[in-house]
């Protein structure tokens, strides 16, 4: 992952997801290195993007409503970063997939 660049690492540590579908309860420690900070020091916003679809692939066919919140939350914060915008939309697509839920 330390090699990747751009898009790159966001496909990289999307994949974590893939490799860690289904551990719902262990999403967020799983990913805790690579998803985006309350403040403070940023990391790559492609990294951060790339965790919160894989929180989406995590999650996918499972409905949590802190995720669904959390995934949300990181959407409205992400204002102007186009590739956490990207990010948050494609987990929380997965994350709300036949839900019903508008």
């Amino acid at each position: 992952l330390a090699k990747a660049t751009n898009w790159a690492k966001f496909s990289a540590t999307a994949s974590l997801g893939v490799i860690h579908k289904g551990h719902i309860k262990e999403s967020k420690s799983i990913l805790s290195t690579y998803l985006p900070s309350g403040g403070g020091q940023r990391g790559s916003p492609y990294s951060e993007g790339g965790a919160l679809y894989a929180m989406g692939i995590i999650h996918a066919n499972h409905f949590d409503l802190e995720t669904k919140g959390y995934l949300l939350g990181q959407l409205h914060g992400a204002q102007s970063a186009e590739v956490l915008q990207h990010g948050a939309c494609l987990g929380l697509g997965l994350v709300c997939m036949a839900t019903a839920d508008e």
